[in-house]
């Protein structure tokens, strides 16, 4: 009698590459503490659920606020394209792809956990920043055991099109403006940095790092609310930096 294998065992022999990425996401899920099943091989290719339409999300968002808690599971799911996706980003960073998928998915487990529908932002939008700063922050914390390349060089492009440094991954742009700064004498040098720019300089680096209590925002965000390219934004960002890092040294 001849054996019938399931349609992901037949797609794990057609596409063992991929197969084995998915399955490691499976495993890692389980590993975490959430049920993993969910994570199918659908059509015939291999795949992960597919997101949720907005008016799905709507709803799933309002069951888990009535407390269905099943619903995490699902809205987990249905966002894993989206850790592949971003994880692939940094491909080239020298971590390998599982070890990056592993990390992105905490962070979206944090952001499903965390994510409040009051405060009017897409749960991918929101999904995205911590997907991202889960995994720059493992790659930051690695990142002074070795540095092997050019603190300039660039490793890789974001979703935005621009390049990806190590000095962007080190965090020394988004140290600089942090939430996190620890002594008051850093906050009042910031402060006296930050004051030396201009109105529309200021509002800028406000809307991108999220100072004053504002929510943080990408580039192309921010290019859309001043009605100007993303380009220029990404332009003026790095002209923005620089001023700031010199002043803050000339104030040390």
């Amino acid at each position: 009698m001849p054996v019938t294998r399931s349609k992901a065992e037949r797609t794990t022999r057609t596409c063992p590459h991929r197969s084995a990425i998915y399955q490691f996401i499976y495993n890692i899920m389980s590993k975490l503490g959430v049920r993993g099943d969910g994570v199918h091989y659908i059509g015939g290719g291999v795949s992960l659920p597919a997101p949720f339409t907005h008016e799905e999300e709507l709803e799933q968002l309002e069951k888990l606020k009535q407390g269905d808690t099943q619903v995490r599971q699902a809205l987990i799911e249905h966002n894993l394209r989206l850790v592949v996706y971003i994880a692939r980003k940094f491909e080239n960073t020298g971590v390998g792809i599982e070890d990056l998928i592993s990390i992105g998915t905490i962070g979206l487990i944090k952001a499903v956990n965390t994510f409040d529908p009051a405060k009017n932002i897409k749960l991918a939008t929101y999904g995205s920043r911590c997907i991202e700063n889960e995994i720059l922050m493992y790659l930051r914390r690695n990142s002074r055991l070795k540095l092997e390349v050019s603190f300039d060089e660039p490793l890789n492009t974001d979703w935005d099109g621009n390049e990806l440094l190590l000095s962007d991954i080190l965090g020394t742009e988004p140290d600089l403006v942090s939430r996190d700064i620890e002594s008051d004498t850093e906050r009042e040098m910031l402060t006296q940095a930050l004051s030396t720019l201009s109105p529309r300089e200021r509002r800028i680096m406000a809307l991108r790092y999220g100072l004053g209590g504002r929510p943080e925002m990408t580039q192309r965000e921010v290019a859309e609310l001043l009605g100007i390219s993303q380009s220029y934004i990404s332009r003026l960002e790095k002209r923005i930096i620089s001023r700031l890092r010199g002043e803050m040294a000339r104030l040390q």
